[in-house]
């Protein structure tokens, strides 16, 4: 019976958190916070002709994505391309040593391009000299930021080895190195990432990471069924931190399911920390400083593992902790609005 209490009591208390919630975000306006991060865009080499223009365009739509979003962007190749006599593999690395040194809250690198993999070592190929997997992983050991790396390159799969870790998401055009012709995904992924309607799955007015390589990965799947085409590109996204990656197919909505081994072991599926990170925010979330949405976030990670570990705890238990949580986010938002 006191059970029974409990689980009431923190149902109507999970409803009215969820109104406060609903009412506030309706009245907020944003405030001019600013966002510590920076976008890098690598345009490497061509390769054939029929390519260029198609590559140029995914370059143009993340410079106006930037733009629109008020957020830092340098450029590496492109227009760009030899204007400062270095090769562009020399620049990209120069771009990252600073930005480490910076110390920036949040980092972007975005490959636009083609890759290789000769059985040995798969590589980004660049006007000039090529950079390999290993070497941008060890570019970017120190860097202890936020970190996103979206590689739309072809061979791009084994990217995710060297590059996954805490505080990271990595997302690649294939699943593999082998996987070596022209993809598709950069294009949709951009699209979706500047806030498509049809790519906002939880309809909050804004399009996270997940989101966009969810649509990206249908978009892709739909191409080469409408082309009766064996399809040669298939994404992955990792950030877990178990440098696997999951594809899009492995999704119900925005959840990744467990493997029975994963459950076991407690284990957080891909995706979690991806739908919390986005490049074009809504007023409610640009209006949270930093350290909140920070807070915010853990919390919200906190609420899904809560979630994971029902049946296996006590009920009450588990409404407690859970109502707890809430509650907790629940002030975060009523603070702030204040």
């Amino acid at each position: 019976m006191e059970g029974g209490v409990l689980i009431l009591k923190s149902m109507v208390k999970f409803i009215m958190v969820m109104l406060l919630l609903s009412a506030w975000a309706l009245r907020i306006q944003a405030e001019d916070l600013g966002r510590d991060m920076i976008v890098v865009t690598v345009r490497g080499a061509t390769g054939d002709e029929q390519y260029e223009k198609k590559l140029d365009q995914v370059a143009a739509a993340w410079r106006k994505l930037c733009q629109q979003a008020e957020i830092d962007l340098l450029e590496v190749g492109g227009e760009q391309r030899g204007a400062s006599g270095k090769d562009d593999r020399e620049v990209l690395r120069g771009v990252l040593v600073s930005e480490i040194k910076a110390k920036r809250g949040e980092l972007w690198l975005v490959l636009i391009g083609h890759g290789t993999f000769d059985g040995r070592e798969s590589k980004f190929n660049m006007r000039g000299p090529d950079f390999t997997d290993a070497e941008l992983g060890q570019w970017l050991s120190s860097y202890k930021g936020k970190l996103v790396v979206v590689n739309t390159a072809s061979a791009s799969g084994s990217f995710i080895k060297g590059l996954s870790g805490k505080n990271r998401v990595v997302i690649t055009a294939t699943k593999s190195a082998h996987e070596v012709f022209y993809p598709r995904f950069g294009k949709f992924f951009v699209e979706a990432i500047g806030g498509l309607e049809q790519a906002d799955l939880d309809h909050d007015r804004q399009v996270s990471l997940l989101e966009a390589f969810l649509y990206a990965g249908h978009e892709v799947r739909s191409f080469y069924e409408r082309e009766r085409r064996i399809a040669t590109e298939h994404a992955l996204l990792d950030d877990n931190g178990d440098q696997r990656g999951v594809r899009a197919e492995s999704f119900v909505g925005v959840t990744a399911q467990l493997s029975g081994n994963e459950k076991e072991g407690g284990g957080s599926p891909d995706g979690e920390r991806a739908h919390q990170i986005y490049l074009l925010q809504n007023e409610l979330e640009a209006s949270l400083a930093e350290d909140l949405r920070m807070r915010r976030d853990e919390l919200e990670r906190l609420v899904k593992v809560l979630r994971r570990k029902r049946g296996k705890i006590n009920e009450g238990l588990y409404y407690k902790q859970l109502e707890e949580l809430l509650l907790e986010m629940a002030r975060i938002y009523i603070g702030e609005g204040e």
